[in-house]
C-alpha cells in the first residue's frame, strides 16, 4: 500500500514505494505504465503462503482469454468503421459500373469486398467460438458430473491459448485491413481507425506473448494428466458434425480435410516431441492456427445449423449468416493447408543458419 496502515487501523508512515517514470507507449495510452520503485517497502502476502503461482495463473488464464476478446472487440469496431467508410467513400470505376459519370463506391469494388467479407466472416466465427468457451467454462465450473466437468476444464485449458493468440493476430489483420481501406486517410489521425491498430498491438504481447502461448500449447495442453486432451476435441467436432440437414453438408465435407490434416499435425507434433524439440518450437505458431481455424469453423457449423433450421423466421438475418460462413469455408478454412506444410518442413535449416 501508499500508507502503511496500523495494528489499530489508523494511517502509520508512508510506505517506501514511489512512481519512478510514466512510460510513453505506441497504444493503449488511457492506461498508464510507468516505473515503480520499491526502497524498503513493506509488502503484504496475498493468498496461502509458497502458493503465488498457482494464485497468479488462476487470474493469468482468464486474462489471457480477456485478451482474446479485447482483440475480438477492436477488430468488431476496426470492420463497421471500414463498412461504414466504403459505403461513401467514392473511388474509381468498378467492373460492373452503372454510372455514365463520376466514381463508384469503393464497396462495389471486388476487392474491397473481399476485404470486408474476410473481416466479417472471421469476426462472426471468433465471438461464436467465444460462447462455445464460455458455455465450457460454466460447465467445467457447475456441472454435477465431476467427469464431464473435468472434460470441459480440459477443453477450456486447450482452447485458452488458441483464443488469445489467434483473435489477437487476427486482430492486427483486421485492424491493417481497416487502415487499408481507408487508404491515406487511414494513416492519418482524423480518422481514428490507426488508433484501433495501435490499441491492438498490445494484445499479441502482454499476458504471455502468442508464441509462449504457442509453447505452452503444444507441449502442455495437447496431451496431459488427463489423456490426448487433442484427440478428445477432435472426437468432439466428428460428433458434432452428424447433422442431417443436406444444405451443410458441402461445408461439413470441406472441415472434415481440415480436420484430417489438424489429426496430422497433431501426430506430428507428438511425435517430433520425443525426438526433436527445435522441430516443434519452429512448428507451434502453424500448429496453433491450425486448431484455431478449425475451431472457428466448428462453431461456424453450429451457426449454420441454427440458420437452416429456423431460417423462415428470419430469411434476411439467416441468408447473411449462411453467406458470410460460405466465405469463411471457401477463403479462409483453406489458409490451414499452408500452415501445416510449411511447418512440417521442420526446423534443421533454420537452426543451422548463420546469422552474420
Amino acid at each position: 500500500p501508499k500508507i502503511q496502515v496500523k495494528e489499530d487501523g489508523s494511517l502509520g508512515p508512508r510506505n517506501g514505494v514511489s512512481t519512478g517514470s510514466i512510460e510513453s507507449k505506441m497504444g493503449i495510452r488511457g492506461s498508464a505504465t510507468c516505473v515503480l520503485n520499491f526502497d524498503g517497502a513493506v509488502g503484504h502476502i496475498i493468498g496461502p503462503k509458497n502458493e503465488g503461482l498457482s494464485s497468479m495463473f488462476t487470474m493469468m488464464n482468464l486474462e489471457r482469454i480477456v485478451v482474446g476478446i479485447q482483440g475480438l472487440g477492436l477488430s468488431e469496431i476496426a470492420y463497421q468503421n471500414a463498412l461504414n467508410y466504403s459505403k461513401e467513400r467514392k473511388q474509381g470505376k468498378s467492373n460492373n459500373s452503372k454510372t455514365k459519370n463520376g466514381a463508384d463506391l469503393i464497396i462495389d469494388h471486388a476487392d474491397i469486398r473481399r476485404s470486408l467479407l474476410n473481416m466479417k466472416s472471421i469476426i462472426e466465427g471468433e465471438r461464436a467460438l467465444s460462447f462455445w468457451l464460455a458455455q465450457q467454462t460454466e460447465v467445467s465450473l457447475h456441472h454435477k458430473d465431476n467427469k464431464i466437468k473435468q472434460e470441459a476444464s480440459d477443453f477450456v485449458s486447450l482452447m485458452t491459448p488458441v483464443v488469445k493468440s489467434l483473435f489477437s493476430d487476427m486482430g492486427m489483420e483486421i485492424t491493417s485491413d481497416a487502415m487499408q481501406i481507408f487508404g491515406g486517410y487511414g494513416y492519418t489521425k482524423d480518422q481514428g481507425i490507426e488508433q484501433l491498430y495501435r490499441d491492438n498491438r498490445i494484445t499479441p504481447i502482454y499476458e504471455g506473448t502468442n508464441s509462449v502461448q504457442a509453447i505452452d500449447l503444444v507441449f502442455r495442453k495437447l496431451v496431459n494428466k488427463n489423456g490426448d486432451i487433442i484427440n478428445k476435441y477432435i472426437n468432439l467436432i466428428k460428433k458434432d458434425l452428424k447433422i442431417n440437414e443436406e444444405k451443410i453438408k458441402p461445408f461439413i465435407k470441406k472441415l472434415d480435410k481440415n480436420i484430417e490434416i489438424l489429426t496430422k499435425f497433431s501426430d506430428w507434433i507428438k511425435e517430433k516431441i520425443k525426438s526433436s524439440k527445435d522441430d516443434v518450437s519452429a512448428a507451434c505458431n502453424d500448429y496453433l492456427k491450425v486448431l484455431g481455424l478449425v475451431a472457428t469453423a466448428h462453431v461456424w457449423v453450429k451457426v449454420l445449423e441454427v440458420s437452416y433450421k429456423d431460417y423462415e423466421n428470419n430469411k434476411e438475418f439467416y441468408e447473411e449468416k449462411i453467406q458470410t460462413a460460405n466465405f469463411f469455408f471457401n477463403r479462409v478454412l483453406p489458409r490451414v493447408e499452408s500452415y501445416y506444410l510449411t511447418a512440417t518442413t521442420g526446423s534443421k535449416y533454420i537452426m543451422d543458419f548463420k546469422f552474420n
